[in-house]
């Protein structure tokens, strides 16, 4: 991590006490509409009349990131700074109660924007600031204040812009005729222009009666897409996740920038699945940061919010109303205060109208709070998401053998073969490193220095090198390669006895069958399958046992993508008759339970509606909903049976019918049932899991093209 991810990131008043170095780095996402608001400004430098900006969304989207981003661009940019000088208003403007305060503020701060330029005029404008204020029973201080804004202008020779925030807030609290006192002005002052801010559409926005009516361009922010998520996420982390990767890191933030920074922020030094995997202790150990969100709350609404974020879906007033134990007119007028301070979005018009809190990870961060049930369903969702955005395969899998590799052989005092572990350690270090050009030039100096050896122990570490150097050719796409790599390991030590190099023989084999496969050379794969389990068919070594299976499995699933099922269910016989007495081994129970998923698989593709959906009664049965792997498995097999014609109601039924099996996946489930055309009802975060569910069946429907032989004995 470089230097410029060491420094903070400013998730509340971003640009205070920063340069505009600083806010230009961290602005990494809405780029677009900064150009829209810098468009505006510039229309505006040749028109008699000022087209003025309003920047929308709820709380953490980034109005406030944007307005410093527009300031910076105001004073750096050569063109800009000629024409344009940028005044920035506080967060919150509280003090402001009449116009008069209005122009006192625009002084006060223009005092502030002048300082760094020029000293002396911001202490002038300071002591006139002083000035007015004492004389607060004027009543010619709002024209005196006004005419010193104006005046300043003139003096900078440039354009005001005024950049306030909140502004349906200090609406709230201004005089009633402040508003068209204010619109007249803007209208007729060229030299000053408004970009302001504001958590929500407020009312008067749309109502023709009302001053703000038709005064602004609306600049609307919304949830930021997984790309922006991903840029945002490598600034503040200093990690480029893969954009698959980050996909549920958007979904259980919505896009929030401020959220997904302090996620970010917590993240550093985890992997993205360790992120997931851990999420609920971050969440956990963040708690001052929601309970706070929730103590600004007056107590009624307070209630009816968190009425909100326990329902965790969108709901209508009536729903919200039962579960605050509430009046629903009572709930509805406290609705609409929440939504007009942005603490909750609202979708639908009338009777069809639905409330969902705005900031996502509240619902999560209250549940865990809740009793049992709830806590678990955040967990399954979670668990759910980590296996779903995983790219595990595998291929990759038999990768992370190579980490287990560096320490396989210990204890030996032989020169060589403390060489040999050394150099083996060294390409692996380099492949962890992303090092890939030294990684093999590691592994090779292993082969020539000591490959003629016949110390078993210097074997095994041959035998490793071979292997891992086949694996690194494999991940830089080198097939050729990396298949010349293993076929020298099994070369030298298919013939051998030791434990150790039997194991490596079989490894390289296995991952041989499936970069054949990867390049569609189905005989070639299914030859290295069956030389696999003819060496080690019978062996009684664990490892090996588990390699055999994982290998039969993968047989089948190619047998079937080749049209010969009948073939696939003789192999799903062949793994029951050899390992279902030694079922009692978790390795193996598991490749057992494949088995059957594959076997539920060639039955689809036979027509055998009725055996098939009997078979995968057995395998949800099975199914343990804590069991990474077995959930990993259910996410990679459903979409292919769907995709070969198994009906979705058919699974929804079976996955139903366990209530903890449900729970843990919801978001398959709902996929699966919005397919048979039901409407379903969940919260946001399993409709967005759900969508990209029914893109990977769609994809696996698109990608089932089985062959079909004339014959399938």
């Amino acid at each position: 991590m470089n230097g410029a991810h060491n420094r903070p990131i400013r998730k509340f008043n971003p640009g205070t006490l920063q340069s505009d170095d600083e806010v230009v780095r961290q602005f990494v996402v809405r780029g677009r509409e900064l150009d829209l608001v810098l468009d505006v400004l510039r229309g505006n430098l040749d028109s008699s009349s000022c087209q003025h900006v309003l920047i929308v969304a709820p709380r953490g989207r980034g109005k406030t990131m944007l307005l410093s981003r527009v300031g910076a661009e105001l004073r750096t940019n050569d063109d800009l700074s000629r024409h344009l000088f940028p005044v920035r208003f506080m967060e919150e403007s509280q003090e402001i109660f009449t116009l008069a305060d209005f122009w006192l503020e625009s002084l006060f701060y223009l005092a502030q924007a002048c300082a760094p330029g020029d000293p002396g005029h911001s202490r002038e404008l300071l002591a006139t600031h002083a000035d007015l204020s004492g004389r607060w029973n004027d009543t010619n201080i709002e024209e005196r204040a006004h005419a010193a804004v104006l005046e300043t202008a003139d003096r900078l020779n440039k354009t005001l812009v005024l950049m306030v925030e909140n502004l349906q807030a200090l609406c709230e609290n201004v005089d009633d005729d402040f508003g068209w006192r204010l619109r007249k002005t803007l209208q007729s002052e060229p030299q000053i222009m408004l970009v302001a801010s504001a958590i929500s559409r407020f009312k008067g926005l749309d109502d023709v009666t009302q001053p703000f009516f038709e005064l602004f361009r609306i600049v609307d922010l919304e949830p930021l897409d997984t790309d922006e998520c991903r840029r945002l996420w490598h600034m503040v982390s200093g990690d480029v996740g893969k954009r698959r990767e980050i996909e549920p890191l958007r979904i259980l933030t919505g896009g929030s920038p401020r959220l997904l920074v302090i996620v970010a922020e917590l993240a550093r030094h985890r992997s993205l699945r360790q992120l997931l995997e851990d999420l609920v202790t971050l969440i956990d150990n963040h708690t001052e940061y929601f309970r706070g969100h929730l103590e600004v709350l007056a107590k009624s609404e307070r209630r009816v919010y968190l009425a909100v974020i326990d329902l965790w879906e969108p709901s209508s007033s009536g729903e919200i109303a039962a579960r605050a134990r509430m009046d629903v007119r009572t709930v509805s007028a406290l609705l609409g205060r929440l939504a007009h301070r942005g603490a909750v979005l609202v979708d639908g018009t009338g009777r069809k109208r639905r409330y969902a809190t705005a900031e996502r990870l509240y619902s999560i961060y209250y549940k865990l709070r809740r009793e049992r049930d709830d806590a678990a369903l955040v967990h399954y969702l979670i668990q759910f998401m980590t296996e779903f955005y995983s790219d595990d395969d595998l291929a990759a899998l038999a990768v992370n053998d190579r980490g287990r590799g560096r320490f396989g052989i210990s204890g030996a005092r032989d020169l060589q073969l403390e060489v040999a572990k050394a150099l083996v350690s060294k390409g692996v270090t380099h492949g962890q490193r992303g090092e890939a050009e030294a990684e093999p030039t590691a592994y090779n100096t292993v082969v020539e220095r000591v490959g003629d050896s016949d110390a078993p122990d210097i074997q095994a570490q041959v035998a490793m090198a071979l292997f891992n150097k086949g694996i690194t050719h494999g991940e830089r796409g080198e097939a050729e390669q990396e298949l010349a790599a293993y076929d020298t390991l099994v070369e030298r030590f298919g013939n051998s006895d030791a434990p150790d190099l039997q194991v490596q023989v079989a490894k390289a084999l296995f991952v041989k069958g499936i970069t054949h496969g990867q390049r569609n050379e189905a005989e070639q794969e299914l030859a290295a399958y069956d030389a696999l389990v003819e060496r080690f068919g019978n062996s009684d070594a664990p490892d090996i046992q588990q390699t055999v299976a994982s290998t039969l499995v993968a047989k089948g699933d190619r047998q079937i993508d080749i049209g010969r099922t009948q073939e696939a269910l003789r192999t799903s016989d062949e793994l029951e008759r050899r390992y279902g007495a030694v079922a009692d081994d978790a390795s193996v129970a598991f490749e057992l339970w494949r088995a059957k998923w594959m076997r539920t698989h060639a039955l689809i593709v036979q027509e055998e509606r009725q055996a098939a959906l009997s078979v995968l009664r057995s395998v949800c049965a099975m199914f343990v909903v804590n069991n990474a792997p077995m959930l990993r498995e259910m996410l990679a097999r459903v979409p292919t049976v769907i995709a070969a014609g198994a009906a979705a109601g058919d699974v929804v039924e079976i996955l139903s019918a366990d209530r903890k099996t449900a729970a843990a996946v919801a978001p398959l489930i709902v996929a699966l049932r919005q397919m048979t055309g039901e409407s379903v009802r969940a919260s946001a975060e399993v409709l967005e899991v759900a969508a990209d569910v029914r893109k990977r069946i769609e994809e696996a429907r698109t990608a089932w093209r089985p062959s079909r032989p004339s014959s399938d004995p």
